[in-house]
């Protein structure tokens, strides 16, 4: 073969390689009633065991922590099933919430994991509990110096007072959190799935005598993410596994 005819053939293979590829995407592609028949996972929530928290007033927050530990799976096993599982949508969840007779433990028995179930269309249920979640203040500036300033400044001993009762230190956190794959059907525990993780040293506001630090999202996502992003592979994993031999049985 002549260069000339070597090089349009090249050119005439790589201008067909995006099409061969379309065309296998679009194989791929699923059919609503494909679609329909993917197995439909339900993220339930993720409230706290007894005597979970050792920060003081975070207990406050627990439905805050269960938001975001339920977006955080929702976003996590989205981007790694791949189009193999659905998920139940979040109004869909927060319209029956009210009539979920879950205990306040995060246990789901047979009969609610049928209720739960039917109210759901779900085949497979997500729910679990933090069951540590602590932090250590050490060190840090105090801020009775502040106080005094605005005291002075402001000529008022209340107000100094009240600047005074909050101090910067350093805190360390660490969360573990247990979760469990249901089978809606049967009620049977599929899956148990455990991590742990924590955060360096870092900035928080620390009230009174220093037990009482306050609440903040972030440090919420940073003890939890690396958590769920572990986890959540494993939850894909068992499900899509399931869900097939479920199918080759039928």
């Amino acid at each position: 073969m002549s260069p000339l005819r070597l090089v349009a053939a090249c050119l005439a293979l790589f201008a067909a390689t995006p099409l061969a590829f379309a065309s296998e995407k679009a194989e791929k592609k699923l059919s609503k009633e494909e679609k329909a028949k993917l197995p439909r996972l339900a993220i339930l929530d993720f409230p706290a065991a007894p005597n979970a928290w050792s920060c003081g007033g975070w207990g406050n927050h627990e439905a805050q922590i269960s938001d975001a530990l339920r977006e955080l799976f929702v976003t996590e096993i989205m981007d790694r099933a791949h189009g193999k599982l659905r998920l139940v949508e979040r109004a869909r969840l927060d319209a029956i919430k009210g009539e979920l007779a879950m205990q306040q433990s995060g246990d789901v028995d047979a009969a609610t994991a049928q209720k739960v179930g039917k109210l759901l269309g779900a085949k497979y249920m997500l729910t679990g509990k933090v069951t540590r979640f602590a932090c250590k203040v050490s060190g840090g500036s105090t801020g009775w110096g502040v106080g005094a300033v605005v005291g002075k400044l402001t000529k008022s001993n209340l107000a100094g007072d009240v600047a005074g009762s909050v101090s910067m230190k350093k805190a360390t956190f660490s969360g573990r959190l247990d979760v469990r794959l249901i089978e809606v059907e049967t009620g049977e525990i599929l899956g148990a799935f455990k991590e742990e993780g924590s955060t360096g040293d870092t900035s928080v506001k620390v009230a009174g005598g220093g037990t009482e630090v306050d609440y903040d999202d972030e440090l919420v996502n940073k003890v939890f993410e690396p958590v769920v992003q572990t986890i959540a592979p494993k939850v894909v994993k068992k499900t899509v596994k399931i869900a097939e031999e479920d199918e080759e049985d039928e």
